[in-house]
């Protein structure tokens, strides 16, 4: 292996996407908006696990970080649903180009082996995604909504979306930013 090789290999293994250094670019108004949610959030979160069904209450606690230089932030939290530990991260993207939200989301509870990604245009953080119900079932729809419209208050709502296309809550996260 070259000496140029083993560098590389060295350097990755320490990379971090929040203090790695990359090319800069012109932040728009929906970065400036992304940066504004850094910061630790705490909070709770209903789970709802169906109709007629009292949701299910737990704390949250999370951190959202700006990474490659604030062009994505990542959404990094720890729960529980009915005491059992859950752990997620959302990433939140959007698309310049395209003018486009988009993002990513994995979690140990909600989406299991699946990373679900969602897209949506406009100016709300509101995008929607798709998810495998069934073996023999058609697809059901994820929609998340990100309410950033307090400086200090954060909601997320995710809503269910049958096939015929009818929506229903299924979480939502309200949290206050920490210290």
């Amino acid at each position: 292996m070259s000496t140029g090789s083993s560098f590389m290999l060295r350097r990755m293994e320490q990379v971090n996407l929040e203090t790695e250094q990359t090319k800069p670019y012109e932040r728009d108004s929906e970065h400036q908006r992304l940066a504004r949610l850094v910061g630790v959030w705490r909070g709770t979160a209903r789970t709802i696990m169906g109709p007629n069904v009292a949701p299910i209450e737990a704390a949250w606690e999370g951190r959202i970080a700006a990474i490659l230089d604030g062009r994505f932030v990542r959404f990094t939290y720890r729960s529980s649903v009915e005491d059992k530990p859950i752990a997620g991260e959302m990433l939140i993207a959007f698309e310049s180009g395209e003018k486009l939200w988009r993002t990513s989301w994995v979690d140990s509870f909600h989406t299991g082996t699946m990373i679900l990604v969602s897209e949506g245009s406009g100016t709300d953080i509101d995008v929607r995604g798709s998810y495998f119900a069934a073996e023999g079932h058609p697809r059901w729809g994820w929609r998340t909504v990100i309410d950033d419209a307090q400086a200090e208050k954060l909601t997320i709502r995710m809503y269910n979306i049958t096939p015929d296309g009818e929506e229903f809550l299924g979480v939502e996260i309200t949290l206050s930013r920490a210290g």
